[in-house]
């Protein structure tokens, strides 16, 4: 039984980034490198220069999918979040929530699975 519970974890889990790395490689391809090549044209510099291992595309997925807010506030230190946000359009929102609601459930299915099943 507890073979069959793991089982279903790992496929849980594998589909689950699956479905993450693709939100998150097309919205980084798709709405984050369209909205930067639109900025550089009309001439506003790059809203973060520090990329560390990709982390820049959340906070752009974050800026377009949430409302400015107390989880989106606009004077965000590494990006511009009203400058990022005049510059998406809808289907930016999309991808956006996309990559955070599949993120946000990768992440859920694995701190279920360490406290469920005792992952070390």
């Amino acid at each position: 039984m507890v073979k069959i519970s793991e089982d279903l974890f790992n496929l849980a889990v594998g589909i689950a980034f699956v479905v993450m790395a693709i939100a998150w490689i097309g919205f980084a391809r798709f709405s984050m490198a369209r909205i930067e090549r639109q900025m550089k044209k009309d001439g506003v510099k790059r809203q973060s220069s520090w990329d560390g291992v990709g982390l820049r595309v959340l906070w752009y997925a974050s800026a377009i999918a949430f409302p400015v807010g107390i989880f989106n506030q606009a004077n965000d230190p590494f990006i511009d979040v009203p400058t990022v946000r005049r510059y998406s359009t809808r289907f930016d929102r999309y991808l956006g929530w996309a990559l955070m609601i599949s993120g946000l459930i990768f992440l859920a299915i694995v701190l279920l699975g360490g406290f469920f099943f005792n992952l070390d």
